[in-house]
């Protein structure tokens, strides 16, 4: 089996360097007690926010179709049991000591990944406000790709055909469309009309 990375990092690894770096990945529970209470404090103001976030239920359209009762199912599991890990941390951070609270703040270490990704995220999502659906996936699966590693040709034609996947599945199968995108109505209107459907 082989390790995708760099240029020049490809190297060989076997099943015993992967039970290795599983047992050296464990994170410890005070970490994790950590995250999942940060994470309820988010949920819970994601919940709050729900209301000014979606639009009101269509008329002619039955209530499970109402654009914030998924949301709001999501976000009710993830609060659920981030209840759960916030209640036992919260008792298990009263009894603990200094080393207690310095293994759950591992956690802010932990998260520094996920921040980063859950940012370019985001960015991914403004971009498709401003220039369509089909360039900023694009662009923001082309940048992940390399940001991972990933920098060989072969990744970036994995990104082109998996963006078109996204893209097929999207605008023909669910049948999602955009309004059209301020970079295209800088265009002609013909570029408009020829494109905006697709990108």
């Amino acid at each position: 089996m082989t390790h995708s990375g760099p240029p020049g990092a490809e190297q060989e690894f076997t099943e015993q360097d992967f039970t290795v770096h599983d047992a050296e990945d464990d994170i410890p529970a005070e970490a994790e007690g950590l995250a999942g209470t940060l994470l309820l404090a988010v949920t819970l103001v994601l919940i709050v926010l729900a209301p000014f976030a979606t639009r009101s239920q269509p008329a002619d359209k039955a209530w499970f179709l109402a654009p914030i009762n998924w949301p709001l199912l999501a976000l009710g599991m993830a609060a659920l049991a981030g209840g759960i890990m916030a209640w036992r941390f919260v008792a298990d951070w009263r009894a603990g000591g200094a080393a207690f609270r310095s293994r759950a703040l591992w956690a802010l270490g932990g998260f520094r990944g996920a921040l980063e990704y859950s940012l370019y995220f985001c960015l991914y999502l403004l971009g498709v406000a401003w220039l369509g659906f089909a360039i900023a996936t694009l662009v923001f699966l082309q940048f992940i790709v390399w940001r991972s590693g990933l920098r060989g040709a072969r990744w970036v034609v994995t990104a082109l055909l998996v963006t078109v996947a996204i893209v097929v599945v999207f605008r023909l199968g669910i049948g999602l469309w955009f309004p059209l995108s301020p970079l295209l109505k800088l265009f002609p209107g013909w570029v408009g009309n020829m494109l905006g459907g697709v990108l």
